[in-house]
């Protein structure tokens, strides 16, 4: 009744998919770019990109795989853009899917990311194997979905003045510093 029940709006969506391997995750990512022309797969930070360059040395070095400071509005328009990673503030992730006039947004995840490792991903990752899930197979739900936007809500509850840095766990280091781990 009058919206008192309703769910809050939570922002541009996103559709996280979660393989438990940063490997398996950059496997899929290079098949997900090679399949699709029309692909842009976009990392937030440099190492990321390096790390996916080096994984998948055979015909990944192309304008189909950028870091997310180079994206606008014409560099995406006609392009299925899908993240390779989280960035850890929501606002700054959000900010970006706004001006880039996003819907929905896929985000490849893996729970040996640093910022997943941080919530207690090693802890996810033990359950996940206890349950039979193989390297290779993806996971996506809401709840997963929820769980990161949380992560990141409180990682930005913590950070009062954000220190750039190449990789996610240099921003790690610098950013989250005194934050509690627990979710």
């Amino acid at each position: 009744m009058f919206g008192l029940f309703g769910k809050k709006d939570t922002g541009i969506r996103t559709n996280d998919q979660v393989w438990i391997s940063q490997r398996a995750k950059l496997q899929a990512a290079r098949k997900m770019v090679e399949s699709n022309t029309g692909c842009l797969l976009v990392f937030w930070f440099e190492d990321s990109l390096r790390e996916f360059h080096q994984l998948n040395a055979v015909s990944t070095e192309s304008a189909q795989v950028v870091l997310a400071e180079s994206l606008s509005l014409e560099s995406i328009s006609g392009k299925l853009v899908i993240f390779g990673e989280h960035y850890p503030l929501r606002k700054k992730e959000q900010a970006l899917f706004q001006k880039l006039q996003l819907t929905q947004v896929p985000v490849l995840v893996s729970l040996e990311e640093p910022f997943i490792h941080f919530f207690g991903g090693e802890r996810t990752i033990e359950l996940m194997h206890k349950m039979g899930m193989q390297e290779s197979e993806v996971i996506s739900h809401a709840m997963i979905t929820r769980s990161i936007e949380n992560a990141q809500k409180k990682m930005e509850e913590g950070v009062v003045t954000e220190r750039k840095a190449l990789s996610a766990q240099e921003w790690l280091q610098l950013n989250a510093g005194s934050l509690n781990r627990t979710t």
